[in-house]
């Protein structure tokens, strides 16, 4: 028997379908009311003066006796505080250094307010046992909280 073999029939090429557009308005992912304060003059506040990083910088910059009125209000503060106890340093003992940090605080248009330095502890060469006892932050949790409140 002989096979009967239908004839490919060639369909005229079809347009390609146009693509479905949405009807749904699209609003700006920033409102219209959206005000921006900060002008392009305002960019570079930061960057007019940089603060010094270590007391030597601190000391030939042209605010140097600022830094020192702020340096020796720091001083006053921690002595009304009682921050430290002064004790012997026994021998073979290194005490535990300190750095100044300077900082200048500036108001909401930019302009020096204030001169702050802060003396900070290098805590990382502290030994638990001889430079401090211990160290906690009391934390409580919401049921503990419940049960006292409850008492």
């Amino acid at each position: 028997m002989q096979e009967v073999v239908p004839e490919e029939q060639t369909l005229p090429p079809q347009e390609p379908m146009p693509l479905r557009k949405s009807t749904r308005e699209r609003r700006s992912a920033i409102p219209d009311d959206y005000i921006v304060f900060l002008q392009e003059h305002e960019v570079g506040i930061g960057l007019m003066e940089d603060d010094p990083i270590i007391f030597h910088q601190a000391m030939e910059s042209s605010n140097s006796q600022k830094w020192i009125d702020a340096m020796n209000e720091e001083i006053k503060s921690m002595r009304d505080n009682d921050v430290w106890d002064l004790v012997p340093l026994l021998e073979g003992v290194k005490p535990i250094g300190c750095k100044w940090i300077f900082k200048t605080k500036r108001d909401s248009k930019g302009d020096v307010e204030r001169f702050k330095a802060r003396l900070v502890a290098k805590g990382f060469t502290h030994k638990e046992g001889i430079d401090y006892k211990e160290t906690f932050s009391p934390v409580s949790s919401k049921d503990s909280f419940r049960t006292i409140m409850a008492l």
